[in-house]
């Protein structure tokens, strides 16, 4: 296919809702949707039409990961399946796979809060050992870790800069704002703090003045700093990975419980 061609065919289908019966605020809300999916895929140099399940999948969890809200993520759902229908495709998000994601990102996003369940220091060992020494590994490791060992709220997490780190020896220091938190070597490799955040630093080559934790996609590349929302997800994904029941697990799981335990890490 040539370049006029294709370029031509992307117009085509970015225009999917032009001139379709619908109320003009809708067509815009489905219009605006579509596009961010459109211009997602070919970031990605993915099909958006028809998409595959695990794509939609994959953008859903991108969203998510981004912070957006449950509203979003389901309003985004309607128009990627609305946009199938109109070209004759069966709407990928009928597929049993995104069902089921979609009701994790998005049902779960309308459910009162719950109070967070206690992660004891051995399930957040066998968390952190369940992890391997890739990219988001490391992040996730040091994430946990650092959460956890300081009692931070998911706020004060995903806030913290590479410069609010400070190595002394073995330890860490952290400068969350109005309180510095000194915390000691672990006992062992995959629990102890320092050497968890100095090993996602030094692989991910985090910039001095840029955020601590940010979002890594399927191909490995950093993207801006992680949501609130994200912290959850990766702390529920991480403890199913590990064997453990997510139920009631949340990123404030890693705050509750006993600060004198959190010393046997």
């Amino acid at each position: 296919m040539g370049c006029d061609e294709a370029a031509k065919n992307g117009a085509e289908l970015q225009s999917v809702f032009d001139g379709v019966d619908l109320p003009d605020n809708t067509r815009r809300v489905y219009t605006a949707q579509w596009h961010h999916f459109f211009g997602w895929c070919v970031t990605r140099d993915s099909l958006a039409l028809p998409a595959r399940p695990r794509l939609v999948v994959a953008y859903l969890a991108a969203l998510a990961e981004g912070g957006r809200s449950a509203s979003m993520l389901r309003g985004a759902c309607t128009a990627i399946g609305k946009a199938h229908e109109l070209r004759g495709f069966a709407p990928p998000t009928s597929h049993p796979i995104v069902v089921a994601w979609r009701r994790r990102l998005i049902e779960a996003g309308d459910q009162e809060p719950q109070k967070a369940v206690e992660l004891t220091v051995a399930q957040v060992a066998q968390m952190t050992a369940a992890m391997g020494a890739d990219l988001a590994d490391l992040r996730d490791r040091a994430l946990v870790l650092v959460a956890y060992a300081a009692r931070l709220r998911r706020s004060e997490l995903v806030g913290l800069d590479v410069a609010d780190v400070v190595f002394r020896d073995e330890e860490i220091e952290l400068l969350v704002p109005a309180r510095r938190i000194v915390l000691p070597p672990g006992r062992h490799q995959h629990t102890c703090t320092a050497r968890a955040v100095r090993s996602w630093i030094d692989a991910a080559a985090l910039a001095p003045s840029g955020p601590l934790f940010v979002g890594i996609n399927r191909w490995g590349h950093l993207g801006g700093r992680l949501s609130d929302r994200a912290v959850g997800l990766i702390v529920q994904t991480r403890a199913r990975k590990a064997g453990l029941s997510i139920e009631g697990i949340s990123a404030d799981s890693l705050r509750v419980g006993s600060r004198d335990e959190r010393r046997l890490l």
